[in-house]
């Protein structure tokens, strides 16, 4: 038995040297005067023990309320996040398909003038020089030769 680190013979000598300290007649009013401050330490642990967990039960209260209005929080700025994505998402597509329709109609007209092909002699004029009017023109202006 083992009280406060102090074996079963210390705690008889501990008791011996309060006998011959305090005598016979005081020691009945030694023992009550501890037992009134065993008592009131008794007490005392009590209610700080009750104190510490009524704290306790009002400050998990309190986390579970602040968690749950976090978790609402979070609850709110994944949706907030989600329609952006959305939005993001559908933007992009219709920038991609408006990109896309340009492309074609800037493609369009360049691959028909890549089809369409000049006559012999319009590529040779083209490629002389300046261009000359044709022969009906200069009959028409009264140049003709």
């Amino acid at each position: 038995m083992d009280l406060f680190g102090i074996g079963p013979l210390e705690l008889l000598v501990i008791m011996v040297l309060i006998l011959i300290f305090v005598g016979p007649k005081r020691l009945p009013e030694m023992a009550a005067q501890l037992g009134r401050f065993m008592r009131t330490a008794r007490k005392m642990s009590e209610e700080v023990t009750r104190e510490f967990s009524t704290t306790m039960k009002d400050l998990e209260q309190e986390f579970d309320e602040v968690r749950g209005e976090w978790k609402e929080v979070g609850q709110g700025l994944e949706e907030d996040l989600n329609a952006v994505n959305k939005e993001l998402a559908s933007a992009d597509k219709d920038a991609r398909k408006a990109l896309g329709e340009a492309k074609a109609a800037a493609d369009g007209p360049t691959r028909q003038n890549k089809g369409a092909r000049k006559a012999p002699g319009e590529a040779k004029a083209a490629a002389d020089g300046p261009a000359q009017p044709s022969k009906d023109a200069r009959e028409a202006l009264g140049e003709a030769k």
